[in-house]
């Protein structure tokens, strides 16, 4: 007996096995469309129990791979728009903690008092301690065995280019270099070690097919208004204050820039990608200095800052262009450009 009071149940041959009426009827109803097995009930008793047969389980081995597909899709967008736009994020609080310091180091510069801005950046006396456009290019290939870029390389530079190497970029676009810089297009140099520097691309309108138009902007450069033209000068309205911008253009490499819809801002821009397309790109002005070309022209192989505006290019499949083996077409990546500005009063000495 059982500490419950009924007998032990045991397993008996199905053929000689007490049925109930319902185990004998989901027996009955089973029989010939389906499998079925019998389960032990207390007393001996006895019911049938529902299995599929075995082709209806071979059919649905393949449900979890259905569901992965349909629920990936999902997961990889949120995953996307999380490294993108977290990663904004860290670049747009560090490039405000480079505006603050930058704005701060150059009102406490003894600089002329009707100096403009532009040549306070070509100071010696600037460029020396505060900011460069030497340092936004390193080329790795260039440290020891046992040197560190931070520990090693970053301290000897300016305050300024110390605080924006945190959101430097590996290039490897051009070839037998290894480029640790920031972000935009390359730029040639007589001033700089490694002979490139960085202007920021800043579009300003787009073709039909995505096609842009730009306008180059430098790294820093300074918050001006018609009515006040220069307020660096102490001689100007606003009587001697720095107020400058610092430009970063972000590009995402997990998402692809697609055109508006002209149907409304919230109907789907599917369909409607930025092509990749250099040689049809429009400059308002020309940049400091020359362009690198990097053989690189629209190709996803450069990577998401690659070509000589730095616009960068993604693969996306489907298109009849072809680059290498791959039926891919070159869009845009997602692009921003992100800027902190800053104002400080200046300390004149003369």
């Amino acid at each position: 007996m059982s500490q419950l009071g009924l007998p032990p149940t045991r397993s008996v041959p199905l053929s000689r096995r007490h049925w109930t009426l319902r185990g004998q009827t989901l027996v009955e109803n089973q029989r010939g469309r389906e499998s079925f097995s019998a389960i032990d009930l207390p007393h001996g008793e006895s019911v049938a129990r529902k299995r599929l047969p075995t082709p209806l389980r071979r059919a649905r081995r393949g449900q979890s791979l259905v569901e992965f597909a349909m629920v990936a899709l999902v997961v990889y967008l949120l995953l996307a728009a999380i490294l993108t736009f977290g990663h904004a994020l860290y670049v747009a609080q560090g490039l405000q903690q480079a505006a603050d310091l930058a704005a701060r180091e150059i009102a406490r510069t003894p600089l002329g008092a009707n100096d403009t801005f532009k040549a306070a950046l070509a100071n010696p006396l600037v460029q020396g301690a505060i900011y460069s456009e030497d340092y936004l290019v390193f080329d790795l290939h260039t440290l020891d065995e046992n040197q560190s870029f931070f520990q090693d390389i970053v301290p000897d530079w300016p305050l300024l280019n110390q605080q924006l190497a945190t959101l430097m970029i590996v290039d490897n676009s051009i070839p037998g270099q290894r480029l640790l810089r920031y972000p935009g297009a390359l730029l040639n140099s007589e001033t700089s070690p490694t002979g490139f520097t960085v202007g920021i691309p800043l579009v300003t309108d787009r073709t039909e097919t995505g096609v842009e138009t730009i306008r180059w902007v430098p790294v820093i450069e300074e918050i001006e208004s018609p009515d006040n033209p220069d307020p660096f000068q102490i001689s100007s309205n606003q009587r001697g204050i720095v107020a400058l911008r610092i430009n970063y253009p972000f590009q995402s490499a997990a998402m692809s820039s697609f055109r508006a819809n002209p149907a409304g801002p919230f109907e789907p821009t599917i369909g409607q990608p930025n092509i990749a397309n250099d040689p049809g790109v429009v400059q308002l002005n020309e940049p400091i200095s020359g362009r690198v070309d990097d053989g690189l022209l629209g190709s996803p192989e450069g990577g998401i800052y690659s070509g000589p505006f730095g616009l960068g290019a993604q693969a996306a499949f489907g298109s009849d262009e072809f680059v290498g083996e791959s039926p891919v077409r070159a869009v845009r990546p997602y692009r921003r450009v992100i800027s902190a500005q800053a104002i400080y009063r200046r300390e004149i000495f003369e």
